[in-house]
Formats: C-alpha cells, sequence, structure tokens
C-alpha cells in the first residue's frame, strides 16, 4: 500500500487522475463507470491480475432477479464451510455517482467486483452483488425498490445461495442465515443502503410486509457515503444531479441520509438493524465530514457509541479496489468479524 500513499489530495478527482507518464495504458480497459484511468486504479490493476487466479476460483453464479438488464445479481460461494456451521449472507452496494456502476466493471478485465465478492466468500459469507439501475433512468427511489427487490427475490429462491442449487438450506457444508441478513453500501450505494435502512416508506416497519424483509437484516455497513446534502444547491452538476434524481433540491435535502435517521420514528428505533460506519482515511473531504456527521447523529438517536471501522491508507477508490491483493484488508476483515459476532452472538 505505500504507493497509494504517494497520491496527493482527498478529492475523487485526485484517486482518478489519469494514469501517471509511463504507465501502461492497456493495463487495464477500464468501464466508463470510472470515466477514466485513474492513478489508484493504475497501481492496483496489476496487483489484482497476480491474484486473478484466486479471484477467480470462487464459485459465481448470476441471477435474473427482475425485468430488466439491470436487474440481475451476482452469487459468490464460500469453498469451505465456517466451522460454525452457519453461512451468512452479505449483500453488497456499489456506487458510481449514482449515474454509473457495475457488479462487473469490466467483463475483460473481470475483477472488480470479484475480489470483494471472492474476498467476504473467503470468510464463509455468500456475498451478493446486484445491478439496479441508474440515473437519468429512474428517480428516486426506484434504485433502493431495485435493491429491496433484490434481497426479497434471494430470501424467495434460497437454492440461489447454493452451489450446486440442491434445493436444502445450507451451502458450501453451512446453513444459510437467512433470517440475518447483512447489506455493505459504498459510496452511491451506501446512500441507497441507507435509503433502504431509514426510510419505513421503502421498507415498511410492518413484519409482514415485503416478506418481513425489515426483520431479516441483521446489520447494515455504510461506507463513504453523501449522507449529508443540505448544502446541495441547483446550478452546476452536483445540484443538478440531485434534481434529476430527487425530483427537486428540496426533496434531496429532505430525504438526505441525516434527515431519514433524524426523523425515524423514536418508538421503531429499535427496528432497526446493528449498523457500522466504514471510512477510507483519505476520503474526500465532503464524504469524511458526512461520515462523522452520520456518526454523530446515529449515537445520539440509537444513545450508544456509533461503532466505525477508518480504513487506514485507503482512498475513496482503492478501499475495494485493494481487496484480493493480500494487503491493505485490515477493514474487510474487522466487517467481517463484526457479521460473524452478529450470527454467532
Amino acid at each position: 500500500m505505500d504507493e497509494l500513499a504517494q497520491i496527493s489530495g482527498r478529492g475523487v478527482d485526485d484517486v482518478l487522475d489519469p494514469m501517471p507518464t509511463g504507465a501502461d495504458s492497456n493495463l487495464l480497459p477500464i468501464t466508463s463507470s470510472l470515466r477514466r484511468h485513474g492513478a489508484a486504479i493504475a497501481i492496483l490493476a496489476p496487483l489484482l491480475r497476480k491474484t486473478s487466479a484466486a479471484i477467480k476460483e470462487i464459485p459465481l453464479k448470476t441471477f435474473q432477479y427482475g425485468p430488466t438488464e439491470r436487474h440481475k445479481l451476482d452469487v459468490y460461494y464460500p469453498l469451505t464451510p465456517h466451522s460454525s456451521g452457519k453461512t451468512p449472507i452479505l449483500f453488497f452496494i456499489y456506487g458510481g455517482s449514482f449515474t454509473t456502476g457495475e457488479r462487473n466493471l469490466n467483463p475483460k478485465f473481470g475483477l472488480v467486483y470479484a475480489n470483494l465478492g471472492a474476498f467476504f466468500a473467503r470468510q464463509g459469507i455468500v456475498t451478493v452483488i446486484p445491478d439496479y439501475r441508474l440515473v437519468p433512468n429512474v428517480v428516486y427511489p426506484q434504485p433502493v425498490e431495485d435493491i429491496r427487490d433484490a434481497m426479497e427475490w434471494v430470501l424467495q429462491n434460497p437454492s440461489s445461495l447454493l452451489p450446486d442449487g440442491d434445493g436444502t438450506e445450507s451451502s458450501g457444508g453451512g446453513v444459510l442465515q437467512l433470517d440475518k441478513l447483512f447489506i455493505l453500501g459504498h459510496s452511491a450505494g451506501a446512500f441507497h443502503a441507507g435509503s433502504l435502512l431509514f426510510n419505513p416508506d421503502i421498507l415498511p416497519l410492518d413484519s409482514s410486509s415485503n416478506s418481513g424483509l425489515r426483520s431479516k437484516i441483521g446489520g447494515g455497513a455504510l461506507s463513504g457515503g453523501p449522507y449529508d446534502l443540505s448544502a446541495v444547491e441547483s446550478g452546476n452538476p452536483r445540484g443538478d444531479l440531485y434534481q434529476t434524481y430527487f425530483g427537486s433540491v428540496e426533496e434531496a435535502k429532505r430525504n438526505d441520509i441525516l434527515a431519514l435517521v433524524n426523523r425515524f420514528p423514536q418508538s421503531e428505533l429499535w427496528k432497526l438493524p446493528d449498523i457500522v460506519l466504514i471510512k477510507a482515511e483519505e476520503e474526500p473531504k465532503f464524504l469524511d465530514e458526512a461520515s462523522e456527521e452520520l456518526k454523530k447523529v446515529l449515537s445520539k438517536r440509537l444513545e450508544r457509541d456509533q461503532k466505525m471501522i477508518v480504513a487506514a491508507r485507503h482512498n475513496h477508490i482503492s478501499i475495494n479496489w485493494a481487496l484480493g491483493i493480500g494487503e491493505g484488508e485490515e477493514w474487510a476483515y474487522e466487517l467481517a468479524d463484526w457479521i460473524w459476532n452478529r450470527i454467532e452472538g
């Protein structure tokens, strides 16, 4: 991870600047979701390629959970059972500034987000990565509804969580923990995951609604999301994006994650799953500040200190791209331990 320390600045543009002079421009045929080759990606892509055999060793299946090409999901299966005899289920929701992103960022490269799916599968966790619809082809809360629908589809089709699809509720020799699901969202994906958890209009508080999904979510991990939209104004690219997604800047502010947490019904707080916040040590300033503010608000509302994992030496991009290279994975091991503690506790 020493190479990443050479990337100056905390902004997304800093870590996504074009490749350094002399770098191999054919190193990574990246998808348009990251717009251009980045300095962090130029460093991490060849490291991932060196471990590609181990990443691709993890069994993977793709399923259709809805009507369009954006309604597909990948499932990564553990190779061996956990010693507990249990198998947790983790949904990963990627980011992409609300407008881009894919469960497989580039089929030719084929290692992101397979590296993340493979990493958690090696911790004994079945990992599900769904696609969802993107702005400008959707409005709030349709992407969140897609994620909800993907989770419900998995619950209704538990054989999808089995590498051999034999219809039993065990995967890799472990019993699937269908009543205690986990969700990890990054960047815009953290906003979507937060919208799912904190907006009762999307995920009703009534346990009889939506297959009882809310009661079956055992934990939510939110990583580097734009939780605070209070300073958003129209007339600039960021404001225009949120205006397109929410219909107006006012609706964006009313439905940001801080606002949702603040108005979540006091009497229903017990229905929230355990929450852990994650941030890269070198997050862009506005994301870092939003994470700290969400920690403060959650601590106040839940009347306990909100746990936050800080991914040392990482920036907004490297935190996920580094998984699978054998370095800089401490934050993910800590998250896996957090999941297992809730399964076994």
